[in-house]
C-alpha cells in the first residue's frame, strides 16, 4: 500500500472503531525504493495489531511470529493461542533472542537484502527472456515472490498442474482468495529457495509452457 492508502485505511478504522491487523513478514526485505511508514507508526488509538515473523529473516523452519498490540488485545490473543496449541516452541524463541542480541542482526538483514536483490533481479531477467508476451508479471521492490498473470482464456489450475508435472512448483492464485468461488488467472513463483541453475531451468520450462498456451 502507498502511504496515502495507509493513512486513509487508518482514518476509516478510526471512524468505525475497528482493528487493523498489519501483517508484515517481508518488511525487512526491501531491496529498492523508499521505505513506507507502517500504519502502526502513526497509530495513536491502539487500533493496529502489527505482526511479523522470523521465518523469512532467520530461517524458514523458525516458525516464530511476533506482534505489537495493546496489552488487553495481547492478553486475549494469548488465551486463544493456548487454546490452539498451548505454547510456541520455547527453544525456537530462545534461539531468535540469542541471534538478535548476540550477533550483528542488522548486518544479517543487510546480507539478506543484497542476496535476495540479486536473485530477484536474475529471476526478472529470466522471466523477460523466457515467458510468452501474453503473460504479465510484476517487478518487485522486496519480498521473496513474483506474481504472474495468465491471459483470461487460460485455465490457470490446469497450467499450474502441468507445471508441477514438469517438476516446476508454482502456487495458484486461488490459494490467496477469501472466496473459493472466485476466478484467478494468476500464479506465484518463489526465487529464494532455488539455486540460480534451478531458477534458470525452471523458468525455461515455464517459458515453454506459456508459449504453448
Amino acid at each position: 500500500m502507498s502511504f496515502e492508502k495507509r493513512k486513509r485505511l487508518y482514518d476509516l478504522a478510526l471512524k468505525y472503531n475497528v482493528l487493523i491487523l498489519e501483517d508484515n513478514p517481508y518488511g525487512e526485505l526491501r531491496y529498492k525504493g523508499e521505505d513506507i511508514p507502517t500504519i502502526k507508526s502513526f497509530d495513536t488509538e491502539g487500533l493496529v495489531v502489527y505482526a511479523g515473523s522470523f521465518s523469512k529473516i532467520i530461517s524458514p523452519g523458525m516458525r516464530v511470529g511476533w506482534c505489537v498490540a495493546p496489552q488487553e488485545i495481547v492478553q486475549k490473543m494469548t488465551v486463544c493461542k493456548q487454546g490452539a496449541d498451548v505454547h510456541t516452541n520455547i527453544w525456537s524463541q530462545v534461539l531468535c533472542h540469542e541471534f538478535m542480541t548476540k550477533y550483528d542482526f542488522e548486518g544479517h538483514l543487510s546480507f539478506l537484502r543484497e542476496l535476495y536483490s540479486k536473485k530477484a533481479a536474475y529471476t526478472v531477467e529470466l522471466l523477460r527472456a523466457n515467458l510468452s508476451d501474453k503473460v504479465k508479471f510484476t517487478d518487485i521492490d522486496g519480498g521473496l515472490f513474483i506474481w504472474c498473470t495468465l491471459p483470461d482464456d487460460v485455465d490457470m489450475p490446469a497450467f499450474c498442474l502441468n507445471a508441477v508435472k514438469n517438476k516446476v512448483c508454482v502456487v495458484p492464485g486461488t490459494a490467496f482468495l477469501t472466496d473459493e468461488n472466485e476466478i484467478s488467472h494468476d500464479f506465484r513463483i518463489n526465487f529464494s529457495t532455488p539455486t540460480d541453475e534451478q531458477l534458470k531451468r525452471g523458468i525455461e520450462i515455464l517459458g515453454e509452457l506459456t508459449k504453448n498456451l
